[in-house]
């Protein structure tokens, strides 16, 4: 990091604990516990995406990419009067970022703002922070929009991790959806891993349970009518409450039927603003 002018030698007031993150190829991301920095900070509402919404772009398209870019958030430059406060106390020294570390209140918003510049007026890309979208009808009309995209990231001075990014593909994995021609699903991993996942025996438990099957909600026929028994155990407990379950019959049933109709889920159809819409 010293020696790609990511991070430089620092005599700042400002210090954070380092904090080292697991990535999922097993190597560390190492950045700053920023708890306090972040207490101070003002923060910037810029929005970041529902997830979801990357169905909007998808109408009649065939052909897909995820784009990747390598190591995003330290291509965004901070300002020089404020790099003394991202200051990390490591067994090596205090040193302090000349980009944006992970960790920061507002670098979600930050890059976002960012990346919806760079692909502006490009109806036919989604660009969840660095994770990037590009949805086309045909081949040769993809092959137009990804030398767009790439014209716009060349000239942001923005570069692609390969790696990570799928290019020109009849179906692929985005945001935890698998996307087709058809319409999107849950991807199978991520349902089994729910269709295993044992009776809660606290409120915790059942909670992460909850948080885990709502992802795929929208895919789930009367979703809310059956969760409603789940839902009555959470009234009145803490966030992390950990007192122990006393399940009645019906609560079982409605348990397992949650993880049926997941296991049921159906294809999503792209929304079509042309179609008739009936409330």
């Amino acid at each position: 990091m010293l020696e790609n002018d990511i991070i430089r030698p620092s005599k700042s007031p400002w210090a954070s604990p380092l904090h080292l993150v697991s990535k999922k190829d097993g190597t560390l991301r190492p950045c700053g516990d920023y708890r306090r920095l972040n207490a101070q900070t003002i923060p910037d509402r810029y929005p970041i995406p529902r997830i979801e919404d990357f169905h909007h772009i998808l109408k009649q398209t065939k052909i897909f990419s995820k784009i990747d870019l390598f190591k995003a958030y330290f291509q965004i430059p901070i300002s020089e009067d404020d790099k003394q406060k991202t200051a990390i106390i490591t067994p090596f020294g205090l040193y302090e970022f000349n980009v944006m570390s992970f960790g920061l209140r507002n670098a979600p918003s930050t890059f976002q703002r960012f990346i919806n510049e760079v692909f502006f007026g490009l109806d036919f890309v989604f660009a969840y922070l660095d994770d990037i979208l590009v949805a086309s009808s045909t081949e040769d009309e993809h092959s137009e929009h990804l030398k767009v995209v790439f014209s716009r990231l060349e000239q942001y001075g923005l570069r692609i991790n390969l790696g990570k990014s799928v290019m020109g593909v009849n179906q692929l994995e985005f945001l935890g959806y698998m996307i087709t021609p058809e319409g999107s699903k849950p991807l199978p991993e991520k349902v089994n891993a729910i269709l295993d996942y044992n009776l809660p025996k606290t409120i915790h438990e059942l909670r992460i349970f909850l948080g885990l099957i709502n992802f795929y909600r929208r895919y789930i026929k009367d979703a809310a009518k059956n969760q409603a028994v789940l839902h009555d155990y959470l009234k009145g407990t803490k966030k992390k409450d950990k007192s122990k379950i006393s399940w009645t019959t019906e609560a079982k049933e409605k348990f397992d039927q949650c993880k049926k109709d997941l296991a049921n889920a159906t294809l999503l159809s792209f929304p079509n603003p042309d179609s008739p819409l009936a409330l």
